[in-house]
């Protein structure tokens, strides 16, 4: 039996043992073909190519059961009812849900935008649930000087849902207070019909600084929408000795830039002296404000306070004025000056030109200007202007224009005219009220 030797042969006695093989020829046919592999191994191959997965961590915190909020924040509803923007999104509440169950803090910036949120849906429940979560989660945060814009936000949010009791309690707990926060306190409590208590929360302001005004009553414009709701709520509550006083804290105050101020504050200072039927103050005050900065309600609180005094011809000349100013004169300023226009003795003339004026600028269709006009014309006895006036109103008639024309064919004898007028209201289904019938039934009688 040869042994191997080291060399890697089988020796044999020293003479080497030569295998030969016989000599084929590479084609390649010859190859064997490489099957492919199975699923299995497929599957393992894949798996290791894939990383290594990182180890799962802590579970995530269930969200706690609330009796009062059942509704999740992602709901899935295969009902085939359609789905509502209040159903498809989730609420502020819900937010807070979230971020509490992760234990995540809740920044000023998201709460900010929260407020907002709440306020453009106009859901007292969720604000009233978003102060709720400030107070418990961060008590102190109000009645910081860093929390104050956030306390200012919610007596915003609180004003616009109308609760004045909940921005009082509010303004009454904040220790540092700005223009912002007086300013929407006396603006709630005007708008709640509580005058006489934003005159009190307005002098508080006030006696915060004494003479030093404009540290606490900054930013400047916060201040001046406040005066005017102040001198609103003075006309309400009749206080005229107040409003004057106010008139002067306004020149001692801000004497320097009066132009601007007179500017802003100037339809709340003639409405009021108009009210009061002041108008030789609220001619100066007019006379003073700046020509550019004149609104349209400007002009219109000037013709209403001569029209209310007797002045109708005053009257006249400011809407006459106020055209040769460049002043676009709107619908309610032709209502408010064709009044006077059927106070004067020119038999109709100036509110004829007036009646021109609305056909150019479009408004002789409006139904206060109509109700104007026919008015105007039947106090002037023109009863076929006033009729053509009623007539332009085609598809736009209401109460107030088959009214104003029946009582004046009442008033002036017109009895067939009014009678046809009746019958036709009624055909249109418009109901006469009891005064409008009694018209008819004191010319009918008089007829007789």
């Amino acid at each position: 039996m040869p042994a191997i030797c080291c060399c890697g042969t089988f020796c044999n006695g020293g003479s080497p043992l030569v295998v030969r093989l016989p000599a084929t020829r590479w084609s390649p046919t010859s190859r064997k073909s490489l099957s492919r592999p199975t699923a299995q191994e497929s599957f393992q191959l894949i798996s290791l190519r894939r990383p290594r997965q990182p180890p799962t961590g802590n579970q995530p915190i269930p969200l706690p059961d609330n009796p009062s909020s059942q509704k999740k924040v992602f709901e899935i509803c295969n009902d085939d009812h359609e789905l509502s923007s209040e159903d498809s999104s989730c609420s502020p509440s819900d937010v807070l849900m979230l971020m509490d169950a992760l234990r995540l803090p809740v920044e000023e910036d998201l709460y900010l935008s929260l407020i907002k949120e709440c306020a453009e849906s106009k859901n007292a429940s969720h604000g009233a649930a978003l102060y709720s979560h400030v107070r418990r989660t961060c008590p102190g945060l109000l009645r910081r000087p860093a929390g104050l814009l956030l306390a200012n936000r919610f007596l915003q949010l609180f004003a616009a849902y109308g609760c004045s009791s909940a921005v009082l309690h509010l303004f009454d707990q904040m220790p540092l207070r700005d223009a912002t926060s007086f300013a929407v306190v006396i603006s709630s409590l005007s708008a709640d019909g509580s005058h006489r208590q934003a005159l009190h929360v307005f002098v508080e302001m006030h006696m915060r600084t004494g003479d030093r005004c404009l540290p606490v009553l900054e930013p400047r414009v916060c201040w001046l929408a406040a005066l005017g709701v102040i001198l609103r709520s003075c006309v309400h509550a009749g206080e005229l000795y107040f409003g004057l006083q106010l008139h002067g804290l306004v020149i001692k105050v801000l004497g320097s830039c009066e132009g601007a101020v007179f500017g802003d504050l100037e339809d709340s200072l003639l409405q009021f002296y108009s009210k009061f039927q002041h108008q030789e103050n609220a001619m100066s005050v007019f006379k003073r404000a700046i020509s550019v900065s004149r609104s349209a309600g400007s002009w219109t609180s000037m013709i209403t306070g001569y029209y209310r005094q007797g002045q109708f011809k005053e009257a006249i000349y400011l809407f006459r004025e106020m055209g040769r100013a460049g002043k676009k004169r709107n619908f309610y300023i032709l209502s408010s000056t064709l009044p006077a226009c059927a106070k004067m003795r020119d038999a109709g003339w100036s509110g004829k030109q007036v009646h021109a004026i609305a056909i150019k600028l479009g408004a002789s269709s409006d139904k206060f200007v109509c109700s104007s006009l026919v008015d105007m014309y039947m106090k002037h006895e023109l009863p076929i202007e006033g009729q053509r006036a009623f007539d332009s109103m085609d598809g736009l008639r209401d109460y107030v224009c088959w009214n104003a024309l029946l009582i004046g064919y009442a008033q002036r004898g017109y009895v067939v005219d009014a009678a046809k007028l009746l019958n036709k209201m009624k055909a249109n289904g418009i109901e006469p009220q009891e005064s409008t019938v009694h018209h008819f039934l004191m010319a009918f009688n008089g007829a007789l």
